[in-house]
């Protein structure tokens, strides 16, 4: 990551952002119509379900944002030519994505082998940063400081970029939610990027927010095109390359909270990576009514999804079911902001005082959205709990498990040093207790639900 300050920008690079947003915007927008057009002329189409009208919506809509950032690719490495690597680089591993993405809206490929491509596309960067074409450093995390992971990070990489793809895949299926939901996070992680001083972060947002701003206009509630595959995959792999060059792991992670939970109740409850509509086919956790509005499933084989706990309290019609993802997102997007100023607290670059004022300044609007759409109240209950576990593991490994004089385990020529192990086990518990309270707070909901009707 290099500094915003060590950038020297003047006028020419600040008129090359205007100009990119600009173009990236446009192209978009002007795509989108054909993308539209070819896709129903080869019958590449998908039914809304969510209205019971079934309209056939145009699929794999998601080209115009590959399109879209491969034009701004080639003007990023216009106007800022000292990250060529990287933008190659990001441009490889969207394209990867977008042509497994692609490939699966047109063949389905199975879940296992779709993460395995996913994992391949992370190789890229994984190469590229082996062989010194890029450089991306271990993540800098609140407490810690920038870790001690040199040699273990850069093998998570592929990982990284298979779990992101994925999880975005995950919380898509009505009208506008996953490239809602993404252009939030992004727009927040620019904000983040800006308070961060990370360069990279802000010339990495930017093209992208003018990209995804035309598509959602389309993806909107009544969609005229739907992102298909190669629309999440690509969505997925851009915030994960955003993260890593961008050095912003911490306001990410919190950013796309909302995915991140909606994940862990599927992957509970169906066993594994399955996207929307596998979920419907197997075990569908809503149901539409005659009005069009939609309802949760009461059986307890259906799925386990955060649409599924939001419409608990009871049956929304789809534009304000979404709504209400995009509130979490909102607040997930704050929490971001929060992470980075506590973690250049945690740093000493900033003193208490303006943690404080940040605590107090996002505490009001994230209680007028609580007090407003109290649907949500629960899951930011779960994010924050989550959140707190998280900086109480951290306080814990960096004054109770580091200083600890444990032995190192030799295995041949391998040395495991204990104090990880038990910072393994740990995290472990950790997540495990969190994930115990938030598949007990999912079924206490639909219990509710279930009282409420049978009365």
């Amino acid at each position: 990551m290099i500094p915003l300050s060590d950038l020297n920008w003047g006028f020419f690079e600040i008129f090359g952002l205007v100009v990119i947003f600009i173009i990236g915007f446009l192209v978009t927008y002007l795509i989108l119509p054909y993308i539209v057009k070819f896709m129903k002329t080869r019958k590449y189409v998908g039914y809304d379900i969510h209205k019971n009208s079934r309209p056939e919506v145009a699929e794999s809509g998601g080209l115009s944002i590959v399109i879209g950032f491969g034009v701004t690719s080639i003007l990023l490495m216009i106007f800022f030519p000292v990250f060529l690597n990287e933008i190659l680089i990001f441009l490889f591993t969207v394209l990867l994505a977008g042509i497994i993405g692609y490939i699966d809206d047109r063949k389905k490929l199975r879940s296992r082998n779709k993460i395995l491509l996913s994992i391949f596309s992370g190789t890229v960067i994984f190469l590229a940063n082996l062989f010194g074409f890029v450089n991306i450093a271990s993540p800098t995390i609140p407490i810690l400081d920038q870790t001690r992971l040199t040699i273990i990070y850069p093998f998570l990489i592929p990982i990284l970029i298979a779990i992101f793809t994925n999880t975005v895949n995950m919380l898509e299926g009505y009208n506008g939610e996953g490239s809602g939901t993404c252009l939030i996070a992004i727009i927040f992680l620019f904000i983040c990027a800006l308070i961060w001083n990370s360069t990279q972060g802000v010339i990495f947002t930017i093209p992208v927010i003018a990209i995804l701003i035309p598509f959602y206009i389309y993806n909107r509630y009544p969609a005229k095109v739907f992102p298909g595959d190669i629309g999440t995959l690509s969505m997925g792999a851009i915030i994960a390359c955003i993260m890593l060059f961008g050095s912003l792991e911490v306001a990410t992670f919190c950013a796309i909270l909302i995915h991140v939970i909606n994940s862990f109740y599927v992957i509970y409850s169906v066993r594994g990576f399955l996207e929307s509509d596998t979920i419907r086919e197997k075990k569908d956790d809503i149901i539409l009514l005659e009005d069009d509005r939609i309802k949760a499933s009461d059986q307890k084989e259906a799925a386990l999804t955060l649409p599924r706990l939001i419409l608990a309290k009871g049956p929304l019609r789809e534009p304000e079911l979404v709504k209400n993802f995009y509130i979490i997102s909102i607040i997930c997007g704050i929490l971001a902001i929060l992470s980075v100023v506590f973690t250049q607290f945690t740093m000493g670059t900033i003193d208490i005082t303006i943690l404080i004022i940040t605590i107090i300044i996002i505490t009001a609007p994230i209680s007028y959205l609580l007090y407003k759409f109290n649907r949500i109240r629960g899951v930011i209950a779960l994010m924050i709990i989550l959140l707190i576990m998280g900086v109480i593991f951290l306080i814990i490994v960096e004054y109770v498990i580091f200083p600890l004089p444990l032995p190192i385990i030799t295995l041949g020529t391998i040395e495991i040093p204990t104090n990880l192990i038990f910072i393994l086990l740990i995290c472990i518990a950790g997540f495990i207790v969190w994930y115990y309270i938030t598949i007990k707070y999912f079924w206490k909901q639909i219990y509710k639900m279930k009282i409420k009707k049978s009365e």
